[in-house]
């Protein structure tokens, strides 16, 4: 069977579908692994085959308009999902003259998509294959139905297509446990998830605990020296307060202007999915693949959502007993502080954490998964 994968254009998208990807490719499949030229690096790190959509980068794709007019960032909240929703019709745009051209010469027999790869369904209808979404965030939005403003931009190729809108997609691939999904979620199918991130040389301190408790501290992977920069030094001012080691999760030149700050023991690039295992808890920007992690290491978390749209999944986890969220503006570093005492002193939110653990582990793996994609192309 020949899959193609299509992701977001982040590298936390990649790392979602890499699982299912991964496991295809071991199984023995043919795998092609779609995202932007910023992103596909993400794949090719990780031994996927990997074709480039579009040179666009994340941050071209939201503030340039398809005529290469700058386009102004709403501050209006309420404006925020349609905003986005043109920029994800952006992302299929530009990708579905190359994506048309790798499917007509290489002939996949699935495609796989991400949440935000509406050029999937487009494909998926012009060339009359089977299309699966593989869910990645616990946003309701994310999950269900289409992003507004994602049709009014793709409006010139559903029209040239004969669409009126965006086609629906034949299943979707579900990585959350159960506990953790929106109240009235479409059912959809299981499948464990498998935390996957670019990995660095290992370091002994990296798979084992030290004598005090450790704290991870992340932006994820878009942190830079001037976006997130003062997120996470204010984060690590407060923990200090709380005798513990923290240990800050970011690009090389994030992780090199931190190194000196008081209370930080380690700074840079680490592989989370070997660290997490040895800390007490994560402190982070709300990033879904990052809460996943925390959850399969059982770890609890102290969510600080940076954008609006990740509030109330973290909110979610929260009610959960293993998470303490803290929104945009309310993160002062008493709050911050008190929330990291709570979280490491009260042993509840480690019980939850780990139970869930404990369910995600139960969940079917990508392996068994593979069987249920091979029945839908040969449906």
């Amino acid at each position: 069977m020949k899959i193609l994968f299509i992701s977001g254009p982040t590298k936390s998208s990649v790392f979602g579908l890499a699982p299912l990807a991964i496991a295809a490719r071991g199984s023995g499949h043919q795998v092609v692994l779609a995202s932007t030229r910023e992103a596909v690096s993400a794949a090719l790190g990780i031994g996927v085959p990997a074709f480039s959509t579009t040179p666009l980068s994340l941050t071209e794709l939201m503030t340039l308009d398809r005529a290469g007019e700058p386009l102004r960032i709403p501050q209006d909240e309420a404006e925020l999902p349609v905003f986005v929703g043109h920029m994800f019709g952006r992302l299929a745009a530009a990708g579905l003259d190359p994506l048309r051209d790798l499917v007509t010469g290489w002939r996949p027999d699935l495609i796989v998509g991400g949440p935000h790869a509406y050029v999937a369904p487009l494909l998926s209808a012009e060339f009359g294959l089977p299309c699966v979404r593989h869910l990645l965030t616990g946003n309701a939005i994310d999950r269900e139905g289409t992003h507004p403003g994602v049709e009014e931009e793709l409006r010139p190729e559903l029209d040239r297509l004969g669409l009126d809108h965006v086609p629906g997609f034949d299943m979707a691939v579900d990585i959350f446990p159960e506990s953790t999904r929106p109240d009235g979620a479409t059912p959809a199918q299981p499948m464990r998830w498998i935390p996957t991130n670019e990995q660095c040389p290992l370091q002994p301190w990296m798979c084992s605990r030290g004598e005090r408790r450790r704290v991870l501290v992340t932006a994820g992977s878009l942190a830079t020296p001037t976006h997130n920069f003062g997120f996470l030094r204010g984060l690590t001012d407060a923990l200090t307060e709380l005798d513990v080691e923290v240990v800050i999760a970011a690009p090389e030149e994030v992780g090199e202007e931190l190194r000196a700050e008081r209370g930080v023991a380690h700074a840079g690039w680490v592989p989370m999915d070997v660290v997490l295992p040895t800390c007490d808890l994560i402190v982070h920007h709300s990033g879904t693949m990052t809460a996943l992690t925390a959850l399969h290491a059982g770890v609890p978390q102290l969510i600080i959502p940076q954008e609006s749209r990740f509030t109330d999944w973290a909110r979610m986890l929260s009610a959960r007993g293993v998470a303490m969220t803290l929104p945009p503006g309310q993160d002062t570093p008493d709050a911050v502080a008190a929330a990291g005492r709570e979280l490491l002193g009260n042993p509840s939110y480690t019980e939850g954490a780990r139970a869930i653990a404990r369910e995600i582990a139960e969940m079917p793996l990508p392996a068994e998964v593979l069987g249920v994609l091979e029945k839908l192309v040969t449906a």
